[in-house]
């Protein structure tokens, strides 16, 4: 699902352009909405950035099913993700 939002953002950040280095160009640094939350791409490396979550599964009485409860959202910033590629 990311992927797809990500290449309709790209598209049309390029105006439509299908060529391969404008879409690079739009890519670098773009921001954009995913089911999510916000994601994008760092220009250094190209990596895909987002929030994960930790959660834990919880029983609670009268409810037939475990319920997930967040313990915290772990922001990109909070992540010590290396850039490889220099």
């Amino acid at each position: 699902m990311a992927a797809g939002i990500a290449i309709v953002e790209a598209l049309r950040a390029t105006g439509g352009s299908t060529d391969t280095e404008a879409l690079i160009a739009a890519m670098e640094g773009m921001h954009f909405q995913t089911p999510k939350g916000e994601m994008w791409f760092r220009p250094e490396d190209h990596q895909a950035m987002q929030s994960m979550y930790h959660f834990r599964i919880a029983l609670h009485d009268g409810v037939d099913w475990a319920v997930p409860e967040l313990v915290q959202e772990i922001t990109p910033d909070m992540m010590d993700i290396p850039i490889r590629n220099q």
